[in-house]
């Protein structure tokens, strides 16, 4: 199937705005997780058990990693834009 030059750099900027749109949602995630580690860090000072679950962490780091993964896939569909 072939398509037209168009018909790519459509589809091309409909993958950008979508990378653009997954990076803000994730950025905002990664903004809630740091507020909810706060809190819960707060509230363990009075309380004799860790408040904070040990995935809480390990989902910070995920999501620290796929905002770089989007970042990149971002760059690449530029680059591909531009060779176009």
């Amino acid at each position: 199937m072939t398509e037209s030059l168009g018909e790519v750099r459509a589809a091309l900027s409909e993958v950008s705005s979508r990378l653009h749109s997954a990076y803000r949602c994730a950025q905002s995630a990664e903004q809630r997780l740091t507020e909810a580690v706060a809190l819960l860090t707060e509230l363990n000072q009075s309380h004799h058990d860790s408040l904070v679950p040990p995935e809480l962490p390990r989902a910070d780091q995920e999501l620290t990693r796929g905002l770089g993964l989007i970042i990149g896939g971002a760059d690449s569909v530029a680059a591909i834009e531009a060779r176009l």
